[in-house]
């Protein structure tokens, strides 16, 4: 009998062996959605100093402490308008005002704004209807940005967010990693058409454009240990998808294809239910996972072994949401095996519930539309009772009663 291999021993051995993918620069717009390979760091504040945030009088706190609508203040009315951009250098004294803008930098002296609806300009001045406190309607520095802010982290995903604070920061461009992938379809079946609409590769070609890595070549070949070896050697991207050929039972082409290459490290065989055929190798410092052509066993897959082997790397891949949920029903796996099983999560009477959907095997592409979550069943258990509370990773919505 071949040995399984734990995801959590294999997954170590393996990171001893890779290399970070390799780095780019690419413009700001083209970085959202990569992983960043530098960390970067705000350096300045907004605003730089104390501003207005109304149309209003700059004013001295102090000066209209006893304003009110029965018992007016009068300011002499400075002859400036200080707008977004005026130019700094303007010092306001006692029992002074001057009129600014939403956006200007109050002068120095000044320490809150009074809006215009609460004051009255009159002759040369100003008549102050309504006390305001010190730093009242005034934006305080660092309030809008601040310095000292990570706006990438090394090995983050770039957001929409990071984006703009790049952008505020002057840059134009982005170092990020090549996260790059090519996939083959493996089997006489698919190339002959006999396979009914083949859909596994889209679906991993989705993953993994999902998770930020682009899927650069997608191709298929025959039941052909010579083709797999030539294509696989070609190289070219940062990750390689083998799917298909990865039985345990003497049809592994794809494996003795890989084994060919002589990787500096290759495991067959995982212990996990389903996607126990699944094969993960390195070669010149690169993943290369081979996996199987059913849908679920191929998602057990991505989620049990590649996410958390780039996430090794520093990538930080997004996870599913979590959530505790109440089983409806016993949820059986296979002791020794880490279980990938798949429910569907619905609230009733302010409760989450989790149903096992258990339908068919390895190919059941409906147990994943009729679930939106799976359950990690550590190896050590054969399951959970009917009643318990389990760990959902939430890939749908929960859904009403």
């Amino acid at each position: 009998m071949r040995r399984l291999h734990r995801v959590s021993e294999a997954l170590p051995r393996a990171l001893q062996h890779l290399r970070p993918p390799p780095e780019l620069e690419v413009p700001l717009a083209s970085a959202l959605g990569m992983y960043a390979a530098e960390r970067v760091v705000s350096s300045f504040k907004l605003p730089p100093a104390p501003k207005s945030v109304v149309d209003g009088y700059a004013v001295r706190a102090a000066d209209v402490e006893a304003a009110s609508q029965h018992s007016p203040v009068p300011l002499r009315l400075r002859g400036e308008l200080l707008r977004p951009g005026s130019r700094g250098g303007l010092s306001l004294g006692p029992g002074e005002a001057v009129k600014v803008e939403t956006g200007a930098l109050l002068p120095e002296g000044a320490d809150a704004v009074v809006p215009v609806e609460d004051a009255v300009e009159e002759g040369g001045g100003v008549l102050v209807l309504r006390k305001v406190t010190r730093l009242e309607n005034g934006s305080l520095p660092g309030e809008e940005y601040d310095e000292g802010l990570v706006i990438v982290e090394r090995g983050s995903r770039v957001t929409p967010v990071a984006i703009a604070a790049l952008a505020l920061e002057g840059r134009g461009s982005l170092r990020v990693y090549n996260l790059e992938a090519r996939l083959l379809n493996v089997g006489d079946e698919i190339v002959s058409g006999t396979y009914f609409r083949p859909f596994t590769h889209l679906f991993l070609a989705s993953w993994l454009e999902q998770h930020g890595v682009r899927v650069v070549e997608v191709s298929q070949v025959g039941d052909d240990e010579e083709a797999v070896r030539e294509w696989v050697s070609r190289g070219g991207s940062y990750l390689t998808v083998l799917i298909g050929g990865t039985s345990m039972g003497g049809h592994e082409v794809t494996v003795r294809a890989v084994e060919g290459l002589n990787p500096e490290f290759m495991v067959h065989g995982f212990a996990v239910q389903p996607g126990k055929t699944a094969c993960l190798a390195v070669l010149g410092g690169r993943p290369l996972v081979a996996l199987s052509g059913l849908p679920v066993a191929a998602m057990s897959t991505l989620e049990l072994v590649v996410r958390p082997l780039l996430r090794g790397l520093g990538l930080r891949l997004p996870e599913y949401p979590r959530v505790l949920a109440r089983l409806t029903r016993r949820l059986t796996t296979k002791a020794g095996l880490l279980g990938f099983a798949r429910v569907r999560v619905f609230e009733r009477n302010g409760e989450l519930l989790a149903e096992p959907v258990m339908v068919g095997g390895s190919g059941s592409l409906a147990s994943l539309l009729r679930g939106n979550g799976f359950v990690v069943v550590p190896e050590e258990v054969e399951g959970f009772d009917e009643g318990e509370v389990v760990e959902v990773h939430l890939y749908g919505e929960v859904l009403a009663a």
